[in-house]
């Protein structure tokens, strides 16, 4: 049974449980006294985003192909994700903008500059980064950055057009220098409120998908791209309108996992190596392309 408690400003609060609720951290905590209102663009129980606004919304590719820092190789195959994933978005509906081998400094200014557009009507936002990594980092020309910093303008709270609204980013990158040689398995082995406003956390609905699992190497074929978007891009084009995203991304998961295998006969240390992609999600809801009328 949820216990209503009066507060101070005159709203009521739902604890679904009881009593007080409490931090599991130590020490102090940074918070804001500050209550941030955006529009409500579903009803609060809504299984489904809504994707029927006027327009999809904005998808950004960054797109890395040469460096200037720590003698990076050139990433040669990158293109070939790049113009599969432009394409697969713009049938999705998305308005899609390519950015080649910016700098840090560009990367971050085109950041803030997308999160201070009216996103009203726009279901989402879509953001791709193709580029190097390691753990933690991702690869502009010129530096490292932190992968946090492609979503920190996108909270609810600062940039209230797209809240409630799903925000993906799509990361093909190393996230280390592991590697993964897989195993081989065989069969012989033995409540509910009146109000009409609600409020949600400000890093809701977010869906974060990194091609690899923290720590891991990221395999790309020179000619056919990279594996997961190739994967990615075959279920966006074949399933894109039909599934969940999130059942869309456990097939894409499936995929690389099962039907791809570094081939480098020369170099056996990195042959028939796996991979998996590793899904963050604070979705809050099940999302569907759905065709645009």
């Amino acid at each position: 049974m949820s216990e209503v408690n009066e507060q101070d400003n005159g709203e009521t609060e739902q604890r679904p449980n009881g009593g007080g609720d409490e931090g599991d951290a130590w020490g102090s905590h940074e918070s804001s006294s500050i209550r941030h209102y955006a529009k409500m663009p579903v009803e609060r129980n809504a299984p489904y985003y809504n994707m029927n606004h006027k327009n999809r919304g904005i998808a950004v590719i960054f797109n890395h192909e040469h460096f200037d820092i720590h003698n990076l190789k050139s990433r040669t195959g990158t293109n070939v994700d790049c113009d599969n994933l432009s394409k697969v978005l713009k049938s999705l509906g998305f308005r899609v903008t390519i950015l080649n081998n910016l700098k840090f400094e560009d990367v971050n200014r085109y950041l803030q500059q997308v999160a201070e557009m009216d996103h009203t009507e726009n279901d989402c936002l879509l953001m791709a980064v193709l580029s190097h990594g390691e753990m933690g980092m991702l690869y502009a020309k010129d530096t490292h950055y932190k992968p946090d910093t492609l979503w920190y303008y996108f909270t609810a709270d600062k940039c209230p057009t797209l809240a409630g609204k799903p925000k993906l980013f799509f990361i093909q990158a190393c996230q280390g220098d592991k590697l993964d040689g897989g195993i081989t398995l065989s069969s012989r082995t033995e409540t509910d409120g009146s109000s009409s406003s609600y409020r949600i956390p400000i890093h809701a609905d977010f869906l974060i998908v990194f091609s690899t699992v923290p720590g891991y190497y990221s395999w790309r074929n020179t000619t056919r791209g990279s594996w997961f978007m190739q994967a990615l891009c075959e279920e966006l084009r074949y399933s894109g309108t039909e599934r969940d995203i999130l059942t869309l991304l456990t097939f894409v998961t499936q995929k690389v996992a099962l039907d791809y295998e570094s081939n480098t006969p020369d170099m056996l240390t990195m042959h028939q190596q796996k991979q998996v992609p590793c899904t963050n999600t604070m979705l809050t809801r099940l999302l569907i392309f759905n065709k645009k009328q």
